[in-house]
């Protein structure tokens, strides 16, 4: 009996429709919305936390590729290309793709241009400036200088003059825009957003001036 009841039931129209029953048009969009709330909040979080991360790996590769080339300037006492060549410096530290000349491509795996900039006198090779292009697009500056800058000292062969002194005449572009130059020994940092192609070089901030330095990554100005 019980069993001719099942029969009967499952060809009724009441069980058929049961087991057509399924998720409406209104639940889907509904489903759909949630979804694209989630979508809508996660992608920018994930989008910060992924390019702050790669900031702090292009950081991280130019301190410690500063760390690198104090360490050799303790030699020579010296950054001057005759005191550091490439081979010096890729044969010192091979983890990195050394460059002295030239901007990192944007798919460089950790590219590091370096070049050696005058302080006190010309071509006395007592400072640094190191680049590394980062994922999202931001060429990191890192800087030191072994001495104090003098304000002028004639032709500097590095391009200090524009990119660190306070003095007007030779700077005076700089001054116009009312950046001081730096006047104590030191590392300093600096940045460029969304730098252009083939433009994340050391050699930069020597030949584009007026540029900006600061004592931290984090308070690292535009330029």
């Amino acid at each position: 009996m019980r069993l001719q009841t099942r029969e009967r039931l499952a060809g009724s129209p009441v069980q058929a429709e049961r087991s057509d029953a399924g998720f409406t048009l209104i639940e889907l969009m509904v489903v759909l919305l949630i979804i694209a709330i989630l979508l809508g909040i996660a992608i920018p979080t994930f989008l910060g936390v992924t390019g702050s991360a790669n900031d702090r790996a292009a950081q991280s590769n130019n301190t410690n590729a500063l760390t690198e080339v104090k360490a050799l300037y303790q030699n020579g006492q010296s950054y001057t290309l005759a005191a550091l060549p490439l081979a010096t410096l890729t044969s010192s530290a091979p983890e990195f793709a050394w460059l002295q000349s030239g901007a990192c491509a944007a798919n460089a795996v950790n590219c590091v241009s370096e070049y050696p900039v005058d302080v006190v006198s010309a071509a006395d090779g007592q400072g640094v400036i190191l680049a590394n292009l980062s994922k999202t697009g931001t060429c990191w500056y890192a800087m030191d200088l072994e001495a104090a800058p003098a304000a002028t000292f004639g032709v500097d062969t590095g391009g200090t003059i524009q990119a660190l002194s306070a003095t007007a005449g030779a700077n005076a572009q700089e001054n116009a825009a009312g950046s001081a130059g730096l006047t104590q020994a030191g590392v300093y940092y600096s940045q460029v957003t969304k730098a252009a192609a083939g433009t994340c070089a050391a050699t930069r901030p020597t030949t584009a001036g007026p540029w900006k330095w600061g004592t931290t990554y984090s308070n690292a100005p535009q330029s």
